[in-house]
């Protein structure tokens, strides 16, 4: 295993140049050429941090945590290689851990000086004093794809271009009568969501209020809502789902009222997963830079740690993009 000598030998700088420039030391003066030389030493060489050593030197844990509702919910797989990028450039480890409703507290979770910093994804069913209750730790929190008021620090999606993407992808194709499926009620992701489909659908005169239905954002709640919309007086040619696992439900729920998906019925949801593409007919998807945005939380946390101070931001670049499959198609015309 390659040691620090060895890195600042091969980049012709001194040990203490190659500690602050693998450390990230945001106080040091480095030229931006040497900072790269040393970085492609270690990468030649396969340096591995002592990250023990360095936690005592700066009083760190080297790591930070990533939170979500659902370690094996496929939609957070991005959202993770983009915290573990970030994590890496800064010589830290990730600890990804989980936090539900009525489960175990945020500070069992992280506590006792586990990690540096986390970020948090906000648990379905899980209020604006349940998650304030949870920031009680004794670390920096940046929040991902929530806001909360009174606390600075957070990294949302551009909901509203992902809502207003699925509606236009489904007008282009011809349909008039569109429903939505929301999210979660008490999260704020699916309050812009729906208030963007609320504001394009009205525009455009495309919406009825009953074929918007309060959901969740797992296949359960999804197929539940779509039996509802099914079992309405009219129904719509083409359904908007808040969520890509809240859409494989309402999709099983469709097939088995008998309903042809997509040529009674078009589904379009937000996310993109590799779930999407495996479902029959295939899910149209709007895909969200949840790469984009992990790598964004955890450069901000960092920064912080660093000195900077935290602030709220909204990922629009790049924006959300219409990936098209068998679930969606032009209405067929009586």
């Amino acid at each position: 295993m390659a040691r620090l000598k060895e890195v600042a030998q091969l980049a012709g700088v001194s040990p203490s140049v190659a500690s602050r420039v693998l450390n990230n030391d945001a106080g040091a003066r480095i030229h931006p050429d040497t900072r790269q030389r040393v970085l492609d030493a270690a990468k030649q060489l396969e340096y591995v941090p002592d990250h023990r050593a360095r936690a005592l030197r700066l009083s760190r844990a080297g790591a930070i945590a990533l939170v979500v509702p659902e370690v094996n919910n496929a939609i957070f797989a991005s959202l993770h290689a983009g915290v573990q990028e970030a994590s890496l450039e800064h010589s830290s480890a990730v600890f990804l851990a989980q936090l539900v409703h009525d489960g175990p507290s945020l500070n069992r979770l992280i506590g006792n000086g586990r990690v540096d910093g986390v970020i948090l994804q906000r648990s379905e069913g899980v209020d604006d004093d349940e998650l304030r209750g949870s920031l009680s730790v004794d670390v920096p929190a940046v929040l991902f794809n929530t806001t909360l008021q009174g606390h600075t620090g957070s990294v949302s999606l551009d909901d509203r271009a992902a809502v207003v993407t699925a509606v236009e992808h489904l007008v282009a194709l011809g349909h008039e009568r569109i429903a939505f499926i929301s999210g979660a009620e008490q999260h704020d992701a699916a309050a812009r969501r729906r208030a963007a489909f609320d504001e394009v659908a009205t525009a455009r005169g495309l919406s009825r209020p009953e074929w918007v239905q309060p959901a969740g954002w797992e296949a359960p709640a999804g197929a539940a809502a779509m039996t509802a919309l099914l079992a309405g007086a009219e129904r719509p040619t083409a359904v908007v789902v808040a969520s890509t696992n809240a859409a494989v439900g309402a999709l099983s729920a469709a097939l088995a009222a008998g309903v042809d998906v997509p040529g009674e019925l078009s589904i379009v949801t937000v996310h993109e997963t590799w779930l999407a593409q495996f479902v029959s007919p295939a899910l149209t998807t709007v895909a969200m830079p949840m790469h984009a945005a992990g790598l964004a939380a955890a450069t901000m946390l960092f920064e912080h740690l660093g000195g900077a101070e935290l602030h709220d931001l909204v990922v629009t670049d790049p924006a959300p993009e219409l990936v098209a499959r068998g679930s969606t198609a032009a209405p067929r015309r009586t």
